[in-house]
């Protein structure tokens, strides 16, 4: 992370964006400065590293990918037919891309998962433009050969909020759910990531009200038994509690901070490792009862706020959960300028006791936490005794009301395998529909007759919709799915 603070030209050291943290249990271990990578951290940023030496594997903004060496592995990961949503000459900065998050493959340990919005501009009943996720897709790599397999493959065709990615791990200790709001603050796609893939089901909450949710962030609690998302338009944050079982919420808790926010201070906020703290900045304009700037701890069984430092810093949890960084910068006598991180050792506890440490580490450049990434608890087991200690191998053995039709391999090239989420019932109907809404196949299948030859139906490369209906009615199932030109 970190970045060349070029708008005010504070005399930036090259390279302006490239620096890696290596964390222990008790902190930072090592900075590494310059790292050398081809890469734009501004804005949004994610990595992979290797789970027994902490080595970097991968980093990516959601538009480029890149390698440990610097070495550009994609420059473009969004699909062709989208082009970026802004000006800019370097395409590697990509504006608010937000939250891209890379998880293992829990079926196969070379292989690696890129999450990533692609978002465009859009009129929120006529009130302006903004920005929303009109595709999420996700890249897939081979983690030996630090290499590309297949980009901008569809999780989700419908359109989302921009960034408030958010992931897991389920109760059997192996795959993964991973959570991405709607574009309405009542709506949350979930997705169970396992060996065969990856399915989302949408998820409408009852008791939160059917508004637009304003750039969310999002956040599992160290347990995962606590999620949290906080949405501007205006100000507010909802904290649940999540089953990692069921892949389901509950108990719903509205909390309001707009007093206490800036607008344009959205993109701040970090959660505590047990789910009790909440964290966030405040510019340092003075906006009547707002007040001056600095960072502010919410506290949600109390639901007070306190003002911790005059710093107007993002709040940054680490990797290991257990404190919260803050970038922050001072002046010599010799009027030359220091650059460093702050600490919170202590942000689980309430107010001033959370034991703010002032420049506890010196860093090259500015280090960025204005686009928070999604941090993954990668250490978290399977819940022991509970109903769900057991591997799910399979959709089938999802609960009825998560159950869906599951292609693979996704991106197809000669042939796509379907999965019915009944294979011993009635035969079904499949059809599949082009970009432009044009039958392109109709067929009859059991469930053991889940075998289509793209290749010999003709069916050229782009993007399809498969439905399937079981004989006599019922549900209809669908699944986006792309058929590679490669």
């Amino acid at each position: 992370m970190g970045y060349c603070d070029f708008m005010f030209l504070h005399g930036c050291v090259e390279p302006y964006g490239s620096s890696i943290y290596k964390f222990n249990e008790d902190g930072i271990e090592e900075i590494i400065e310059p790292a050398g990578l081809n890469l734009n951290t501004s804005y949004s940023r994610a990595a992979f590293s290797d789970n027994t030496t902490g080595d970097l594997l991968f980093a990516s903004n959601g538009w480029r990918l890149v390698n440990r060496s610097g070495e550009v592995i994609s420059y473009k990961l969004w699909r062709e037919d989208l082009t970026a949503p802004n000006t800019f000459n370097d395409t590697a900065n990509l504006l608010y891309t937000q939250n891209p998050l890379f998880l293992p493959d829990p079926g196969d340990s070379t292989k690696a998962y890129l999450f990533y919005g692609q978002y465009r501009y859009a009129n929120l009943f006529g009130t302006g433009p903004a920005l929303l996720d009109v595709l999420f897709t996700y890249a897939y790599l081979d983690i030996p050969t630090q290499s590309l397999i297949s980009k901008g493959n569809v999780a989700i065709s419908d359109t989302t909020s921009i960034g408030g990615l958010a992931a897991v791990r389920h109760a059997n200790g192996r795959d993964w759910w991973v959570v991405k709001p709607g574009r309405f603050q009542d709506e949350y796609y979930v997705g169970l990531l396992g060996p065969q893939g990856i399915e989302f089901e949408k998820r409408i909450l009852s008791d939160v009200e059917h508004l637009e949710q304003g750039r969310p962030c999002s956040y599992f609690s160290e347990s995962g038994d606590i999620f949290v998302n906080f949405t501007g338009s205006p100000f507010k944050i909802y904290r649940f509690n999540f089953d990692r079982c069921e892949g389901s919420f509950s108990n719903v808790a509205l909390h309001s901070v707009a007093d206490s926010v800036w607008n344009g201070d959205w993109m701040a906020p970090a959660l505590s490792g047990d789910g009790s703290k909440f964290y966030f900045r405040r510019s340092s304009f003075p906006s009547g009862s707002q007040g001056t700037g600095g960072l502010f701890q919410y506290d949600f069984e109390s639901e007070q706020i306190f003002k911790i430092s005059e710093i107007s810093s993002s709040p940054y949890l680490t990797p290991n959960y257990q404190k919260i960084l803050l970038s922050s910068r001072f002046f010599t006598e010799s009027d030359s300028m220091i650059r460093t991180l702050s600490t919170i050792n202590s942000p689980d506890s309430l107010g001033l006791s959370c034991n703010l440490a002032l420049h506890t580490d010196t860093i090259l450049n500015v280090a960025n936490f204005l686009s928070p990434s999604a941090i993954v608890n990668f250490r978290l087991g399977k819940i022991e005794g509970s109903a769900c200690d057991t591997i799910v191998s399979s959709l089938a053995q999802v609960p009825e009301k998560e159950q869906n039709i599951h292609l693979y391999p996704n991106p197809a090239r000669e042939v796509l395998y379907v999965e019915f989420p009944y294979p011993n019932g009635k035969p079904y109907t499949v059809q599949i529909v082009d970009a432009m809404g044009r039958i392109v196949y109709t067929g009859t299948h059991t469930g053991q007759d889940n075998y289509l030859a793209l290749s010999r139906l003709g069916i050229p490369a782009g993007l399809y919709l498969l439905q399937a209906r079981q004989t006599g009615g019922g549900k209809t199932y669908s699944r986006n799915f792309v058929v590679s030109g490669d």
